[in-house]
């Protein structure tokens, strides 16, 4: 059972199986129980910043939250469904003393989770990613470009060549981007005002998080947003909007200096471990295996 589960960190289940001559079932639930008996407990007494996303596991959107230590990378839960319950559950583990140490807590605009922190962690400071928001931009952005691309086909302007395909080249950033799609991107934004003026104003929004001074960083953020408004483009006004109802979370950023990036890291080892495992069948052992891989713990 111990050397099925060593081998289980870095083979397939069905292969061991069949070098074992054991059903992918039995080594699942050897693996399980060695894991179950070997893997600390996770430690909740010094947990100062907290790591909170969901994560597909199944097709047909089926989710788990997950919370990580944001200083050890430790995944310390993770749970069936991305709902203020399913977050609430992992709060509810905690002993009041534990959860004063928690300063920050790193997380999505999204109202499930937001609401079941400030419920279980008043004191703590909410602190909305980095990420997230960018994916929020991207996605505005992506609504400016479809809409002039369909301007330019209704017009039968000659923009319209230059817009088809250039989605993710027009939200690449510029050290991601080879000298052709450079050039290509160049010759967009020469021909269509509205998409240059939009690429310009997403460039510029991420000097906010380079900011060391709150009050420098909240003044920056609100001419930012006073130059979207100028600029007439709705979906990126509405964004804007946003950003400035949640400037507190965002500007939290400051002081904490957090983000979800050792998460959504970690979001390529479940893959790969649900991959090795053949699926998903147990969230249970999906947990302690993706615990395993963040304790970073080499084979016994």
């Amino acid at each position: 059972m111990e050397y099925a589960s060593r081998l289980c960190r870095k083979s397939p289940v069905s292969e061991i199986a069949e070098v074992l001559g054991h059903s992918d079932s039995s080594i699942r639930d050897w693996d399980k129980g060695i894991l179950e008996n070997t893997l600390p407990a996770p430690d909740l007494n010094n947990l100062r910043v907290l790591l909170v996303d969901e994560k597909s596991v199944r097709k047909g959107h089926k989710y788990v939250t997950v919370v990580m230590n944001g200083d050890s990378r430790e995944v310390i839960y993770m749970a069936e469904g991305a709902k203020k319950e399913t977050l609430m559950d992992f709060f509810d583990r905690l002993k009041p003393a534990q959860k004063d140490k928690i300063e920050a807590v790193g997380l999505d605009r999204g109202g499930a989770y937001l609401s079941a922190t400030r419920e279980a962690l008043p004191k703590a400071d909410i602190v909305f990613d980095k990420f997230h928001l960018i994916q929020n931009l991207n996605a505005a952005m992506d609504e400016v470009r479809r809409e002039e691309y369909r301007e330019a086909l209704r017009k039968g302007h000659p923009s319209a060549r230059l817009i088809k395909g250039q989605r993710y080249n027009l939200l690449r950033l510029p050290e991601n981007r080879t000298v052709a799609q450079s050039l290509r991107l160049g010759e967009l934004l020469n021909a269509n005002e509205t998409l240059s003026k939009a690429h310009l104003l997403s460039e510029e929004l991420r000097l906010l998080w380079t900011y060391g001074d709150r009050g420098h960083a909240e003044q920056f953020l609100q001419n930012w947003i006073k130059m979207v408004e100028e600029s007439g483009l709705k979906p990126l006004i509405r964004y804007a909007k946003g950003l400035w109802r949640h400037r507190e979370g965002i500007l939290n950023y400051v002081r904490h200096n957090i983000t979800s990036g050792p998460l959504e890291a970690m979001n390529g080892t479940i893959e790969r471990v649900i991959r090795r495992g053949c699926g998903v069948q147990d969230i249970r052992y999906l947990y302690l295996k993706v615990r395993q891989e963040s304790l970073n713990r080499p084979p016994a």
